[in-house]
């Protein structure tokens, strides 16, 4: 297996099985599609089954070792469309970004392993996300999602099931603190640079500052 994938994994072994925590929901889905691999590297240790969970779970995905003789695929390969980026290459990736600016649009593209800003264009300006663009590069997201997970945990099934979510309202912290709403169209992309990435696109003045929320 590709050490990407298991990069930020933490790995343990038990009587029975092969552990991987992996660091996400989605680092841990993107694992489940490497099941065969998964399987073998437990049979190499003499355990049963591979386990795949990530932090907060409670239902780890669980690989019996049984599905190399059965050579049972955990997953299907995703049909193409004209909505998303499933197989797209870095140069059609390039093109989309430089059409949607030309159309003054703000285009964000974030890691699905860490949620760490690999890109911004110079629209996405402190008015509307408080910073610079040049200084979101490298900034973790995930932080921001802190009083919002369940917009953030939606967005992430969606990506998964849909890979398009046209419209997908959320709310998000600021790095000032202040709470706010936003509109983005959001694509996931398999392989950007070697990273699965979601890319989100969204208008210039698409999103209002918000109060704040009730304590529950």
């Amino acid at each position: 297996m590709d050490n990407l994938f298991l990069s930020g994994c933490q790995l343990s072994i038990t009587a029975d099985s092969f552990n991987i925590e992996a660091p996400s929901r989605f680092a841990a889905y993107a694992l489940r599609r490497c099941a065969s691999e998964l399987a073998a590297s437990a049979k190499k240790l003499k355990r049963q089954r591979a386990i795949v969970s990530w932090p907060g779970c409670n239902r780890p995905y669980r690989i019996p070792v049984s599905i190399l003789n059965e050579h049972f695929a955990m997953t299907r390969p995703q049909p193409q469309n004209g909505n998303y980026f499933l197989g797209a290459d870095y140069l059609r990736i390039t093109d989309f970004i430089k059409e949607k600016r030309e159309q003054g649009l703000i285009v964000v593209i974030t890691s699905m392993w860490d949620d760490v800003c690999l890109h911004t264009n110079d629209l996405l300006r402190p008015e509307r996300a408080n910073l610079m663009p040049h200084q979101w590069t490298g900034f973790n997201f995930r932080y921001l999602w802190r009083d919002s997970r369940d917009d953030y945990n939606q967005l992430i099934d969606r990506l998964i099931r849909d890979h398009h979510i046209p419209q997908y309202h959320y709310r998000m912290r600021r790095p000032d603190g202040r709470f706010a709403e936003y509109e983005t169209d959001y694509y996931f992309v398999e392989n950007y640079l070697n990273v699965p990435v979601r890319i989100g696109v969204s208008q210039v003045d698409n999103w209002e500052l918000l109060p704040e929320p009730t304590p529950s």
